[in-house]
């Protein structure tokens, strides 16, 4: 939660028991100080913008929000997130830069790119859910309990049902695959620009610039992130629309 939530919460109920909350009265300069006394909190410090806290041991959820994440090119997410095709071997060729899927064996030669198994994914799901406050806990966890892929359609229904959650968990779901593909990268001598996205690569192997994107308004944008931002991740790998189509039907929804 933001610092200045929190502070305002304690202010609140302050004020409901005929009383008042400065950190000042406990000989403390601001809030972060306050909060820096509580072992049982765990602070994150976000240059230019507001304190996050959670609970101590939620560490790594906190973490997701610790810097900027690099932003996975989409082939690379899709390769480490999708579950495994039976038959098949998957892999990065460096030579062509791209994730194939080959029919096993094959001759062609790349770097083996293991899926992210079905196992690692719900124990994701289960540390985020157990973080969670008491009101949707019971929720995310009953629907991992299920099995095959209803497991993550429920998680994710379930997070539909609140949106803060489910920005929180989107973040955290990036920071774990990122770092699973980072870490794959540094193993296997793949650079950085290879797996983010950002510059795109011509037929010949040469780097290029993206072609550059039409201009929209502040308020569009806006509105394209505030439409993201509450969609699960799951959802969004099965867009196939264009975003200005996306754009248009958010607006008449008003």
């Amino acid at each position: 939660m933001p610092g200045a939530l929190v502070k305002a919460q304690l202010v609140s109920e302050a004020e409901k028991r005929d009383s008042s909350f400065n950190e000042r009265e406990y000989g403390l300069k601001n809030f972060l100080e306050f909060v820096k006394t509580v072992p049982a909190i765990a602070v994150q410090i976000r240059i230019g913008s507001d304190m996050l806290l959670a609970p101590a041991t939620a560490g790594d959820l906190l973490s997701a929000y610790a810097r900027p994440l690099p932003r996975l090119r989409r082939d690379f997410w899709r390769a480490f997130i999708e579950f495994p095709i039976p038959g098949t071997t998957r892999l990065y060729d460096t030579v062509e830069d791209k994730i194939v899927v080959e029919q096993s064996p094959t001759a062609r030669k790349g770097i083996i790119i293991e899926p992210i198994s079905r196992e690692t994914q719900i124990t994701w799901r289960r540390a985020f859910a157990e973080e969670q406050p008491e009101s949707v806990r019971g929720s995310l966890l009953g629907s991992l309990d299920g099995a095959g892929s209803s497991v993550f359609n429920e998680f994710a229904r379930r997070l539909r049902e609140n949106p803060t959650v489910m920005h929180a968990w989107n973040r955290f779901l990036q920071k774990q695959i990122t770092d699973h593909v980072a870490a794959w990268a540094q193993a296997n001598g793949v650079p950085e620009e290879r797996w983010c996205s950002g510059t795109s690569r011509s037929e010949d192997g040469s780097s290029k610039e993206p072609m550059p994107l039409k201009t929209h308004s502040i308020g569009q944008r806006a509105e394209l992130y505030n439409f993201l931002d509450n969609v699960p991740i799951e959802d969004l790998l099965q867009l196939r629309v264009p975003l200005e189509w996306v754009l248009k039907v958010t607006r008449d929804k008003r």
